[in-house]
């Protein structure tokens, strides 16, 4: 059990201090006896836990995909409508990219990789599947309940909402630090909705 919990907590140093680097860094600019000196663990130690730098970067990935996959199990539980419901993924996702912007520099270039089937290591592709499909229930559930555009398949509707995300989170990682994307995705939110959502008839 001593051994377990050990594993656990080095694991957890190890991706604190590659959070840390490869934000003031870079993920090119950090090596794995950077990570290991910055955690205060042996070389030995991080690769034993990883085994590569790249799988380090997919673990940091995964978490924001869980807690992207937590967002969308939110959203499924809820009572609010389909509309109401994508307004506030947008707006959730924006204020957890603002909150460490630097890092998700790295993370997210890392996710549009999976999306686009270039990677297929460790625990992220598994997670973005999930994350989709639940998206995609999402969007089956506003077809049915006569909010959403039912013309179109759900998996068209989830690709639109993908999209657009990818596209304005790309730009705002890379554009500069100042700018807000509350804002920007809350202002696409409604793009979409003009797309997909059935308009409300009195």
């Amino acid at each position: 059990m001593t051994i377990r919990s050990y594993g656990r907590q080095s694991r957890e140093q190890i991706l604190a201090a590659a959070q840390t680097l490869f934000a003031e860094r870079g993920l090119h600019e950090t090596s794995m006896s950077d990570i290991a000196t910055a955690a205060g663990l042996s070389r030995a130690t991080v690769f034993n836990q990883f085994g590569s730098k790249s799988l380090i970067l997919d673990a940091l990935t995964a978490r924001s995909l869980q807690a992207y996959g937590d967002l969308l199990d939110q959203a499924l539980a809820a009572k609010a409508t389909a509309p109401d419901l994508l307004r506030q993924l947008f707006r959730q996702m924006a204020q957890g990219l603002e909150a460490n912007r630097a890092v998700h520099r790295e993370v997210f270039g890392e996710i549009r990789k999976i999306s686009m089937g270039l990677e297929g290591e460790g625990e992220s592709p598994a997670l973005r599947r999930l994350a989709y499909d639940r998206l995609v229930e999402l969007m089956r559930r506003g077809q049915a309940s006569g909010q959403l555009d039912p013309r179109r398949p759900a998996e068209t509707l989830a690709t639109a909402f993908d999209s657009l995300l990818a596209g304005a989170v790309t730009q705002w990682l890379h554009g500069p630090d100042d700018a807000p994307l509350t804002p920007m995705l809350s202002d696409l939110a409604e793009v979409l909705l003009d797309g997909i959502a059935v308009a409300k008839t009195d």
